[in-house]
């Protein structure tokens, strides 16, 4: 049903590794970063925003021609199917692909790596026969890619190699409200690590700006009303924070990629003096009152400090408690 009412995408939050810092109140801050690319004021959907890349899949993300290419890598479609495949209920825009569509696990992490090339000009490949793309080759088939999603097939049939989809962990799927009528995405979100960050070109069309920080400088950004950030990013960069050392989010995310897709759609509620974003399932189902104008308003009671922990997002509330994470002993 949901791929009727939304569009089908994926987006890929990258890791990073860096030197941890000291905060002026003496806390140690994540030895890690996160790259963020702010979306064009222009842009239909979520203008102005910090999101992490990634956007609307292709039906060339699912082509037959894909298995070529990584049989050529030495795996074939067994292979795949036997790395990729976890015994979790299939999420429905897995489930949803047509028989003669490459396996959705792998086709979905295409369209993630393909977006993650068209707006950062990052590309995370694998198996290549020789040296990296020089940056003018990487430009050329990065233009042409956004002009034909079908072009970043023939890349890797030009180049060699195969795009690194065993490099991307399966992590959360996010709905769109259903109150919001322009654009609504069903979207899969992955987490990849590196080294490195490396450097970022935007478009400057779709993506206007960047920022390469750790998750607790950007969500302080956020709270102090620096920069905007919707709520499944402020969501996931709040479980992030939970975590600190790269190799341990690292070990989790591989452990946690193995158990399936969870998927959210918040429940938005309008007051007169705030909107809350209320995850499926919650137990604290928040308390409004509507006065004799009609007008709703938020019930007193709801403490903002359970917010992040409660899966219910307050706008403007500090994320102080997060969703919790338990990564494997």
């Amino acid at each position: 049903m949901a791929g009727r009412f939304w569009r089908e995408a994926a987006s890929l939050i990258i890791v990073g590794s860096t030197p941890s810092s000291v905060k002026p109140h003496g806390i140690c801050d994540a030895d890690y970063s996160l790259l963020f690319l702010k979306r064009s004021q222009k842009s239909s959907f979520m203008p102005n925003a910090f999101v992490f890349p990634g956007g609307v899949i292709h039906s060339s993300d699912f082509s037959q021609d894909w298995l070529d290419i990584f049989k050529k890598c030495g795996y074939t479609a067994s292979d795949l199917l036997k790395e990729f495949r976890n015994p979790s209920p299939l999420p429905e825009f897995y489930a949803n692909k047509a028989p003669d569509s490459i396996l959705p696990e792998v086709g979905f992490r295409i369209g993630a790596i393909r977006e993650t090339l068209e707006e950062s000009g990052i590309l995370f490949s694998s198996h290549l026969p020789g040296n990296p793309l020089e940056q003018h080759d990487l430009d050329h088939w990065r233009r042409a890619i956004h002009k034909d999603a079908t072009q970043f097939i023939r890349l890797f049939q030009e180049m060699g190699g195969c795009p690194a989809v065993w490099d991307l962990h399966e992590w959360m799927g996010w709905l769109t409200p259903t109150n919001i009528d322009k654009k609504r995405f069903d979207t899969a979100f992955y987490i990849t690590f590196i080294d490195t960050i490396p450097r970022v070109i935007t478009d400057n069309k779709e993506v206007v700006g960047l920022q390469v920080s750790s998750p607790s400088v950007i969500l302080e950004q956020w709270y102090n009303k620096e920069l905007w950030l919707p709520p499944p990013q402020i969501y996931e960069i709040s479980r992030l924070v939970q975590l600190s050392k790269y190799e341990e989010l690292n070990r989790f995310a591989r452990w946690r990629g193995k158990m399936g897709f969870d998927r959210y759609m918040p429940l938005h509620i309008n007051a007169c003096n705030g909107l809350l974003a209320v995850m499926p399932g919650h137990p604290r189902i928040p308390v409004v009152q509507v006065d004799q104008q009609g007008r709703i308003h938020l019930h007193t009671a709801l403490d903002s400090r359970l917010v992040p922990a409660a899966g219910v997002h307050l706008r403007g509330s500090r994320p102080s408690t997060s969703p919790r994470m338990a990564a494997p002993s």
